[in-house]
């Protein structure tokens, strides 16, 4: 099991780290000010804003956008650029926003067809569900409304490297019903959310590195975990691909769940099947909307140091 280090912080390290926590609650205070029609106005203001003057990434997003989409000309590609900074920044300012909004606001904003009444029949039946997602749409407006349906759920997370940062989202979300599991905290741990929780949300598609199976991702091998696989054998739940898409302000939430027969032993073969086709099922929805998908990371890593290695022999 991987086991998480501690990082020890100097004063200049507590300075900032406090200098960015002030930043935030500044920013949360005026959105909890600013009506949600203008706050996810402002949010792609501030994604068109970025297109045009923090270009940093934009040639990781150019270089992943070609190699997931190689057929489309230069002009459809950079549209979609375009619309990755736009969504970037609806969703960046949105999520701040989502938390501090009433649950009857949140839930007005969602359109989901079937999902309460799929949930609230496994709760009822005792019967736990593992929720697949990738950065893709509105994962945060996902788990916000995923958490409020009956008792709550359970969502893996990332510890923020700063402190102060992490300790506020963690209990604004955790206030909504959302029990969040650190992902260091290991397989026993995640096994146990699962049940206590009666759901579980994995965002199961950065890159892994040595670590993670060979998975097709548009056509590309690309390192990715075998969480999701590996938990689904253990605990035997409902297995569900969800996807929630994000549009100006609203959301819809979609729904899939992947049948399995779970083998006697857990193959290598069995779980590279499973997150092969949670995979498929996650890149389908990226096709029809593939400015909605965060481009922003290095999802081809190994690509990535091959094309390096090859430009410096060359």
């Amino acid at each position: 099991m991987a086991v998480q280090k501690n990082r020890s912080i100097g004063v200049l390290g507590y300075i900032r780290y406090t200098i960015e926590f002030i930043f935030l609650i500044v920013i949360n205070v005026v959105l909890f000010i600013l009506p949600w029609f203008l706050s996810w106005r402002l949010g792609r203001g501030f994604g068109w804003l970025a297109y045009k003057i923090f270009t940093k990434r934009k040639s990781t997003v150019a270089r992943n956008v070609s190699r997931a989409f190689p057929d489309l000309s230069e002009a459809e590609r950079e549209s979609i650029i375009r619309g990755c900074y736009l969504h970037w920044g609806e969703g960046f300012i949105s999520t701040l926003k989502l938390w501090m909004i009433s649950k009857k606001k949140a839930r007005s904003l969602v359109d989901a067809p079937g999902f309460d009444d799929y949930v609230l029949a496994a709760q009822k039946a005792n019967e736990p569900i593992l929720y697949f997602t990738g950065h893709f749409g509105s994962w945060e407006m996902a788990g916000r409304y995923a958490g409020e349906i009956g008792p709550g759920a359970a969502s893996i997370y990332r510890i923020q490297k700063n402190p102060m940062v992490n300790w506020f989202l963690t209990w604004i979300r955790e206030y909504h019903q959302l029990k969040l599991i650190n992902s260091w905290s290991g397989m026993p741990a995640f096994e146990d959310a699962l049940r206590r929780y009666q759901g579980i949300a994995v965002v199961g598609d950065q890159f892994k590195g040595r670590g993670g199976l060979k998975i097709d991702f548009f056509g590309i091998p690309s390192s990715t975990p075998r969480g999701a696989a590996v938990l689904t054998y253990r605990v035997k739940p409902h297995l569900v691909f969800l996807a929630c898409t994000q549009h100006r302000g609203r959301y819809r939430i979609k729904i899939e769940e992947l049948p399995y027969d779970v083998p006697d032993n857990m193959s290598d073969e069995w779980v590279h099947d499973i997150i092969q086709q949670l995979t498929y099922l996650l890149e389908a929805e990226i096709r029809k909307y593939p400015e909605q998908y965060f481009w922003f990371h290095r999802r081809w890593r190994d690509l990535d140091r091959a094309e390096r290695k090859a430009a410096k022999v060359a």
